[in-house]
């Protein structure tokens, strides 16, 4: 793994910690579950486009993993809210942006949710995007943590892995649906 790689892992190390705790939950508490996990490295580039209305660098989706961090050579990211509109992610140069991944929605029992996003297209440039997408290993089963589930939060997911997301994804495009939404129990 390269440097870029190695400093993708402790940021994400660190910023679990910092989620876990605001959770309540003790900063280690996926620690080994985070340790075996899997890193990807996606780099993107989106063509300028004459027309970007009429097209989308990446349709909406939610990232599945635990978070993704994200550097993008300019504006390009959106994000959905709960009416359904779409808000551009403000860009700054050399920023890194984190998002939180399905697996954490689950974790968090819905306390946090992962965001519909999306990439859009620029009349005149190309947009360039590094992604370092963190998740549980494959055939981990996520679930919500016991410590979040009381009489006022009731279990709101059933358990998946990354590898039944994949199955998942493998007969359905991003526009079919969201693999969480079949995890959802109300």
């Amino acid at each position: 793994m390269g440097s870029y790689g190695m400093a993708m892992n402790v940021l994400q190390k660190k910023l679990m910690q910092v989620v876990l705790e605001s959770l309540g939950l003790n900063a280690k508490y996926m620690h080994d579950d985070i340790k075996e996990g899997s890193q990807v490295m996606a780099v993107n580039c989106y063509p300028s486009c004459p027309e970007p209305d009429l097209a989308l660098g990446m349709p909406t989706h939610t990232d599945y993993g635990t978070l993704t961090i994200l550097n993008q050579s300019q504006q390009g990211l959106e994000i959905m809210d709960h009416d359904k509109k779409w808000h551009p992610v403000p860009f700054l140069r050399g920023a890194l942006i984190v998002q939180l991944g399905d697996q954490l929605e689950v974790t968090s029992n819905g306390r946090y949710k992962s965001i519909p996003q999306r990439a859009t297209l620029n009349v005149q440039r190309k947009r360039f995007s590094v992604a370092s997408l963190h998740s549980m290993h494959l055939n981990k089963k996520v679930g919500p943590a016991q410590e979040l589930v009381d009489e006022h939060h009731p279990v709101a997911y059933k358990e998946g892995s990354f590898g039944e997301f994949l199955d998942y994804i493998s007969v359905k495009s991003l526009t079919e649906g969201k693999y969480i939404d079949m995890l959802k129990k109300i």
